[in-house]
């Protein structure tokens, strides 16, 4: 039975226990979800269906009960015909994992395909997933495995780069990172979940090409599982709790905000607007307020409308040392106060920065005229 697609051969993904063909990876996830049961997908579909489930608000007895409904009432569907693979013979990835190396090769052999450590390194190098690896065997082998034999390949991929090309990374590892991060955090361990994610950005930074500089284009890129700008801003939610006990994660948000707008330039306003926030006022949190107040005078010049840059950069000489202000540096703390309040919109704690501003116009009245005093006195 083929997909009702005019042109199956247009497809981009492959039921691996049926013969249907999608064009949409929405519509495997659903397909999955929808038609085959769950204990006998591999792992990547397993996630798949999981996806389907959040995207849809769905509970996941929603479609079992529903078969059951179907099954009482003599309503069953017709089943859809499949390649005649049985469950009894599903690899998961444990399974993989528990064979010795020298077995996974035999077995890969089994299918025609032959590997070395030194071959294998080659192909990881040119690569960014051993999902593209496993795909390469398949074509350049000209394999002919479905269902579950189509897993092991895979798999065995996905098991060997971790032996063979442990430090050359590639996209399945970032889901490892990620989940073992997300694991760490629901034990109460923030600060070890923090170094999974780092180095779950490490590797995405690593399988991202260059050309791409946008959130949106690098989601089209990364494992589906991964909502990019979500994972971006919950790591450094998490770094700047940890910075507020140990003020040494300061440097490490700041290290990790930074590659963030280097690696993506063309992220839209309201991201890249954050996220040099986020750079400048870790620049300030280490003590660094030259190099803080640089940053925040590059965010007004490129985005004036924002009034927050203002109110920080206003609050860096009011709030540090306002007895050692200059009139020229008061003046100046006077008018990012009023620039602040000026730009359109609503600002959070607006009555704060009028409070501000009345005290520094007040410091400043009475300094023009301590001057002004001096002045005459010397006359």
């Amino acid at each position: 039975m083929k997909d009702t697609a005019d042109d199956s051969s247009q497809g981009i993904t492959d039921c691996p226990y049926c013969e249907y063909v999608f064009k949409e990876e929405s519509e495997i996830r659903e397909h999955l979800y929808e038609v085959h049961a769950r204990d006998n997908l591999s792992r990547i579909d397993r996630k798949r269906v999981d996806q389907y489930v959040e995207e849809h608000g769905l509970d996941e007895s929603t479609d079992e009960e529903a078969q059951e409904s179907d099954r009482q009432t003599g309503s069953e569907q017709e089943p859809v015909e499949t390649t005649g693979v049985v469950s009894s013979d599903a690899w998961e990835l444990g399974d993989v994992q528990n064979l010795s190396t020298s077995e996974i090769v035999d077995k890969l052999a089994d299918h025609g395909i032959e590997t070395s450590a030194e071959r294998f390194q080659e192909r990881a190098m040119e690569l960014d997933s051993s999902t593209a690896l496993s795909n390469q065997w398949t074509d350049e082998y000209e394999v002919d495995a479905t269902g579950y034999d189509h897993d092991f390949i895979w798999m065995a991929a996905e098991v060997l780069w971790e032996r063979w090309a442990s430090d050359t990374p590639n996209k399945e590892r970032i889901y490892d990172f990620v989940q073992e991060g997300r694991d760490l955090r629901e034990n109460g361990d923030r600060a070890k979940a923090c170094q999974r994610w780092l180095t779950a950005w490490e590797f995405i930074v690593a399988v991202t090409p260059k050309e791409i500089t946008t959130i949106e284009k690098a989601d089209q890129h990364l494992p589906s599982f991964l909502s990019l700008e979500a994972f971006l801003r919950s790591l450094d939610s998490d770094l700047a709790s940890l910075a507020a006990d140990d003020p040494a994660y300061h440097e490490q948000r700041l290290e990790f905000c930074q590659e963030v707008c280097e690696q993506f330039p063309d992220a839209d306003d309201d991201f890249s607007l954050d996220f040099r926030h986020f750079v400048a006022d870790s620049l300030a949190e280490l003590g660094r307020t030259a190099d803080s107040r640089t940053e925040f005078e590059a965010l007004i010049e490129e985005y004036p409308e924002d009034p927050w840059a203002y109110k920080k950069l206003a609050d860096s000489y009011w709030l540090n040392d306002p007895d050692e202000l200059s009139i020229e540096e008061m003046e100046y703390t006077a008018e990012l106060y009023r620039a602040s309040l000026d730009v359109e919109g609503t600002l959070e704690g607006a009555s704060m920065v009028a409070d501000c501003l009345d005290e520094v116009e007040s410091r400043l009245a009475d300094a023009r005229g301590s001057d002004e005093e001096d002045r005459d006195e010397g006359l």
